[in-house]
């Protein structure tokens, strides 16, 4: 897999992400609960409860931390210095991982929360490990490439 598909992937990833952890975003802040939104059927976000850290909705957290992968993935699209991006996306992706894995463990097990469908939480934690894996994926192409010809070579 070379670094143009590895980021590509991020950034699809990273969409979705977008689109879940906004929705999701969304129907905890302003609407009444994520339980009577259009995708309830599909996604489910616990109780009637709300987990929450600092106050805030955990997908709001989750959406933001989608949107650094998306800007860092659209940053190696369009720049030469792959290394760096491709560290990043893998601290976020790791990062990521960690919160979503977290979350779904308190959740599912400490909170005992009652999921009509897949819960959200599940959802991240997979786009997450994508990320993570296209990240590691691209980092080891790049660490394969030669940075110059070796010269040492006979012809």
């Amino acid at each position: 897999m070379k670094l143009r598909p590895a980021y590509t992937t991020t950034l699809v990833l990273a969409s979705f992400g977008l689109l879940l952890s906004g929705y999701l975003s969304y129907w905890n802040l302003w609407g009444p609960s994520c339980h009577q939104g259009p995708l309830s059927w599909l996604v489910s976000c616990g109780g009637p409860q709300k987990v929450l850290i600092f106050g805030l909705p955990t997908c709001v957290y989750g959406f933001f931390m989608y949107l650094a992968v998306a800007v860092t993935a659209l940053i190696g699209l369009t720049s030469n210095k792959h290394r760096g991006t491709t560290a990043t996306l893998i601290g976020l992706g790791s990062l990521g991982t960690a919160f979503a894995g977290g979350l779904m463990i308190y959740e599912i097990f400490v909170l005992k929360l009652t999921f009509t469908t897949v819960p959200a939480c599940v959802y991240g934690l997979v786009l997450y490990l994508g990320i993570l894996t296209a990240a590691i994926v691209g980092r080891r192409s790049i660490s394969r490439s030669p940075a110059s010809p070796p010269s040492d070579r006979l012809p």
